[in-house]
């Protein structure tokens, strides 16, 4: 009895797995999605240039300035007494700025000289008055604490041994020997119109 009810069994659990093969569910095949339409691709921007960087470079050795040369623009055409009296100012405004000890011993200088060589031109020359016939003969150069007549060619005077090298060295009017110096300024005078004209 037993063993028939496992018979049984079996068929009934054959029979179910035929029932289970025929009523299996029908396999569901699946449609395939239709394809989503890409978006459009959006164009990138292309990367910006970038500048390189600059190169360091040493700095440059700054050239010097080219010197300014002074063209000195020509001298109008004045008559000779106009010339004088404008080197006459010249010289009083540099006397007029002569500090004390010196100034009363340029003044008398001056005088002597322009007294002793009426022929002779003054003009402010470097800084000192100049005075020229045929060529420079003479200049009155003031120091700070003394003034200097220096004659341009002294060793060629006949009172040359009046001089010391080729100049006298005053430090007040007190000093001055009136007939020596009018002599000396004769004699420079004479000794440069003597000589040819300077070209």
């Amino acid at each position: 009895m037993a063993i028939a009810r496992s018979k049984k069994k079996a068929k009934s659990g054959s029979k179910a797995k035929s029932k289970a093969k025929q009523v299996a569910p029908k396999k569901v095949v699946k449609k395939p999605a239709p394809k989503k339409k890409a978006a459009p691709k959006v164009k990138k921007p292309a990367p910006k240039a970038t500048k390189p960087a600059p190169k360091k470079v040493a700095p440059k050795a700054k050239k010097p300035a080219p010197k300014k040369v002074a063209v000195k623009a020509p001298a109008p055409q004045v008559s000779p007494a106009v010339g004088r009296a404008l080197a006459q100012a010249d010289v009083e405004g540099l006397m007029n700025r002569l500090p004390p000890p010196v100034q009363p011993v340029v003044k008398t200088l001056r005088k002597l000289v322009l007294e002793a060589a009426p022929e002779a031109s003054e003009v402010l020359e470097d800084g000192s008055p100049a005075y020229f016939a045929n060529g420079v003969f003479a200049r009155i150069e003031p120091r700070e604490r003394e003034v200097l007549v220096r004659f341009l060619k002294g060793d060629q005077l006949p009172s040359a041994s009046e001089l010391t090298g080729d100049a006298i060295t005053l430090t007040s009017v007190a000093e001055l020997k009136d007939s020596v110096l009018r002599k000396l300024v004769r004699e420079a005078v004479m000794l440069n119109l003597s000589m040819p004209k300077p070209t």
